[in-house]
């Protein structure tokens, strides 16, 4: 054990016995000065020191601990250290690595220094000063120099100390484009660097290439915003839509890296099937429900409800609400998804007669009124016609005056036809009949309150006041011109109810009360009510 112990140490002070001045040979950092440069272990007896002349780097970018090759300079024994350089060999190194660039035409990379007449100088192999011609370097020049490592192109190299080196990034970059276009074609999967986002798309880099990448190739689901789905400085893949040569434009696209919902929509959504989806947008025409991401759906307005309502969807349809609705129409040439809230709903006619019978009384919505009477909805695609002489008791002229679009009403179900969709409704019959309570408490000879309604030319059109029914009173029985809303009183003359007809006097009630009165003064007569009327 001990004879191999000393071979070792013998043999390791054969190897220091060896080392010289010009060897290279490779040393470990043990200290670093920024002002005084490195202390190296270089595998000899003495310490190694390299100053920062020597160094190919600033002093303080290195780590105790790094490997570096270095030469041999000089060997001070005496004082125990050796003086070293990297920068030598490495330099050496770099004029051939230069070389080959050169003969290769193999990208060099090197950092602006700064800006001369003419053009820049760019350090190279952190130990080489290149010119690099302004027409060469594809910048302005009032630009600002160009921070960290670029790559270069050798066009000129002349080696020794009045030696020249010479470099391009135009032709570097033409290089790359030509490489680009010749080596990719439309479809091909890129890598690229975003570098703007807008409203209208993003620009994104390829190398030394720009290229475009619209708003409506970010995504299949339109609803995605472009900010949020790109960052400026991020990497991102995308897919080559376009490729102009020429022009040197491309177009690129990142949803086409995903699957396109359309191309399965077809088998997906058949026509006739019941789907589910969320409100999205709500406009004056209808209503846009997505289903999944990037596949929206239109329920037109005329496929919401099954009457021809004019309402503000904005009070049935909240954005974010699931519905459902059934397809109707489904083209994914065109995307278009045409869908129906109230089919998916039911035939509210379905089972009519089942939820309906005749006599039943029903709260319904007056949607139109007109000249021959009402259209009331009893609920959503089920209505029925009220027909004039339905409207009340009375003779009604104009249902404008007793009735109003949206207005709530009862209505009583005269008869249903289901198979026409067709339903014939009352609203007087929803009240007890008033000629019920006239025959009861109304008799000839009696006097009652009326209200003018109508002047025409025989006479008055009278309305009893208690008991909302209509009389008729002559021009001659009235006492004087009466204007229409005159509340009068009259004495009924005659009393019809199979005719439902009544005939009252204003001038006989006037005669009836002027006898009584006489009468009483007179000290009673003989003649009697009966006897005035005959007269």
């Amino acid at each position: 054990m001990k004879e191999n112990t000393s071979m070792n140490d013998f043999e390791r002070y054969l190897d220091f016995a060896e080392l010289g001045p010009g060897q290279v040979v490779e040393a470990v950092v043990t200290a670093v000065d920024p002002a005084e440069g490195l202390s190296v272990d270089f595998g000899g007896k003495q310490e190694g020191r390299i100053q920062p002349s020597e160094l190919v780097r600033e002093p303080s970018s290195y780590r105790v601990g790094e490997k570096i090759r270095v030469q041999i300079l000089k060997i001070n024994d005496e004082e125990g250290y050796a003086m070293l350089s990297e920068l030598r060999p490495y330099r050496r190194s770099a004029e051939k690595l230069l070389r080959e660039a050169k003969e290769s035409g193999t990208p060099v990379k090197g950092y602006f220094v700064q800006q001369v007449s003419g053009g820049y100088i760019v350090r190279l192999f952190n130990v080489f000063d290149a010119f690099l011609p302004g027409s060469e370097s594809l910048l302005r020049r009032e630009a600002e120099l160009p921070q960290g490592e670029h790559e270069f192109l050798v066009i000129d190299y002349v080696p020794g100390r009045r030696g020249r080196i010479v470099v391009s990034r135009k032709a570097l970059v033409e290089r790359q484009i030509q490489s680009f276009f010749s080596s990719h074609t439309v479809g091909d999967i890129v890598e690229v660097k975003v570098e703007r986002v807008k409203a209208s798309g993003a620009t994104v880099k390829i190398g030394p290439l720009t290229a475009t990448l619209p708003r409506e190739e970010v995504s299949h689901d339109p609803s995605v915003s472009i900010y949020d789905a790109l960052k400026e400085g991020e990497t991102i893949k995308v897919k080559i839509t376009k490729l102009d040569p020429n022009q040197r434009s491309i177009e690129v696209s990142l949803k086409a890296l995903e699957p396109d919902p359309w191309q399965m929509a077809v088998e997906k959504y058949k026509v006739g099937t019941i789907v589910q989806g969320t409100v999205k947008n709500i406009a004056p025409f209808g209503v846009f429900v997505n289903l999944e991401p990037g596949l929206d759906g239109l329920i037109h307005i005329s496929e919401i409800f099954w009457g021809n309502k004019k309402v503000d969807l904005k009070k049935f349809f909240k954005p974010g609400q699931l519905i459902q609705a059934e397809v109707i129409e489904i083209d994914p040439e065109k995307h278009r998804l045409a869908l129906s809230y109230k089919r998916a709903q039911g035939d509210p006619w379905d089972g009519i007669t089942e939820r309906y019978r005749e006599g039943d009384i029903v709260n319904g919505v007056v949607l139109k009124v007109l000249p021959t009477g009402l259209i009331v909805e009893i609920e959503d695609g089920v209505t029925g016609l009220v027909p004039k002489s339905e409207l009340a008791w009375n003779k009604v002229n104009d249902p404008t005056e007793l009735f109003r679009e949206k207005q709530r009403i009862k209505v009583k179900i005269l008869s249903i036809d289901a198979q026409n969709r067709k339903m014939r409704l009352s609203v007087k019959q929803t009240m007890p009949d008033p000629w019920e309570k006239i025959v009861e408490s109304v008799k000839e000879g009696g006097a009652v309150v009326a209200k003018v309604r109508a002047k025409l030319n025989s006479g008055y059109v009278l309305e009893l006041k208690q008991y909302q029914v209509e009389a008729f009173m002559p021009s001659t029985h009235a006492s004087e011109e009466l204007k229409e809303g005159a509340e009068i009183e009259v004495l009924v003359l005659r009393l019809i109810p199979e005719r439902r007809k009544i005939l009252v006097s204003q001038k006989k009630l006037e005669e009836m009360r002027d006898y009584e009165e006489y009468k009483k003064k007179m000290g009673g007569s003989q003649k009697t009510l009966g006897d005035l009327l005959k007269k």
